[in-house]
This record gives structure tokens, sequence and C-alpha cells, in this order.
């Protein structure tokens, strides 16, 4: 009877998560060292298994087999929980995104997003363009949840400034 109600339940689980998508992109690259490509689908699961974050990264811990690397990751893993400043559906501030204005997002602006963050992590960017074009209310929420996938201060501010330089570069060319 039990196996029943848990097959029903399982046949009504969403397919979609409702946990930050750049959060579980960060998640599922700190565990690419633990268990390689099998990192997608087990943050994937995790996702789909539950809203809450810490329950996600415990999920997906239970992974791990050896016991100093399943620690490694909870570590890592905490700090990624620690440095997801953008909830969903929480809109970033102007401290997050160094005080830019808001504004509609335009294939121009998609695209300044894309030549910025591919030198960081490669040709992921485009793909994570397309996701976060359709997701995204506004350009400051496209270029902060674009910014989330960087794991340093140091990307943050080289992503920030490539697209404040793109955006110099396109006013000077207009004139």
């Amino acid at each position: 009877m039990e196996n029943t109600a848990s097959n029903s339940q399982d046949a009504s689980a969403p397919e979609t998560s409702e946990l930050d998508p750049a959060l579980l992109a960060e998640l599922t690259r700190a565990l690419l060292p633990y268990l390689g490509p099998y990192s997608i689908t087990t943050v994937k699961r995790a996702s789909r298994s539950t809203a809450s974050p810490q329950e996600a990264v415990r999920m997906i811990a239970s992974h791990i087999e050896n016991p100093g690397k399943r620690e490694l990751f909870l570590k890592q893993a905490i700090r990624v929980l620690a440095d997801t400043k953008t909830a969903p559906g929480k809109a970033p501030t102007a401290a997050t995104t160094g005080g830019r204005p808001v504004t509609a997002l335009t294939p121009e602006l998609m695209k300044r997003g894309e030549v910025a963050l591919a030198p960081i992590i490669g040709p992921l960017a485009g793909v994570l363009v397309g996701r976060y074009a359709s997701a995204a209310a506004n350009s400051r929420e496209f270029f902060e949840r674009l910014a989330g996938h960087l794991r340093t201060a140091e990307e943050r501010d080289s992503f920030f400034s490539s697209i404040r330089a793109q955006e110099s570069m396109a006013g000077a060319a207009r004139v």
C-alpha cells in the first residue's frame, strides 16, 4: 500500500525545480570533482525532490561514498549557499550589480552578457544567456543570474567590467 502511494507521489513530482538555477549550477560545479558527469543528474534529481537548498545539499552529498570527499563537498556547498545573494523572485540590489540602473532586456544586452561571460566559463555562456533571458524580469536580474555562475569576486569584477566596457564602446560607436 505504501509503495503505491510513493509511486503516485513520484509520478506527480514537479518537473522543474523551485531552487535558483544559479545555485543549482554552482552545486553541480562543486560536485563535478567527486561524481564527474553524474553530478548533473544528481543535482537535478535533488532539486526536483525538495525546495530547500539545505535539504538538496544533504541529498546530493549522500551520493559521495568517500566520507572525506563528502565532507569537502559539504564545506564547499555551505560556501555556495552563503554566497547566493539573490533568492528566486527577489530583485538584485544596486549594491550587488554595481549600482547599474534596471532596464528592459534587449538582444544587445544579451549579447553583452554572453561576450563578457564566455572568456570566464567558456561555451556554457551561450546556454546560460538563453536560459536566463527568458527567466529574468529585467537587465539587472539577467546579469546577476549570469554572475551567479562565477566563483570568485575577481571573476565577478571582470564580468561586470567587461559589460561596462562594451557599453562604453557601444556609446562611442553611436556618436
